[in-house]
């Protein structure tokens, strides 16, 4: 992010590339603080704090983010790009 667009967040937002669309979800579980892979746009690839707070029937998981990039409260991401203390490797 090298612009400043001053007040106008709408000129921050960029697509989320690796969003897997919406999903059908349940809540078992309490939120999680969880570490997330985010391809941006036009940024690239980082990591990004985040909250786990749902699980898809497919094992997606929606992680809400409070970067001023995402114009949307949060993103469907699978298993592999999210991260969390005790989540075994796969490596």
């Amino acid at each position: 992010m090298t612009e400043d667009y001053g007040t106008a967040t709408w000129r921050y937002w960029q697509k989320i590339q690796n969003d897997t669309g919406v999903r059908s979800s349940f809540r078992t579980r309490p939120p999680v603080p969880v570490r997330t892979r985010i391809e941006w746009e036009r940024d690239g690839t980082e990591w990004l704090e985040g909250t786990a707070t749902r699980l898809g029937f497919d094992g997606s998981i929606f992680v809400e983010l409070t970067d001023i990039r995402c114009s949307i409260i949060g993103v469907w991401l699978l298993p592999g790009d999210v991260w969390w203390p005790g989540k075994q490797s796969s490596i």
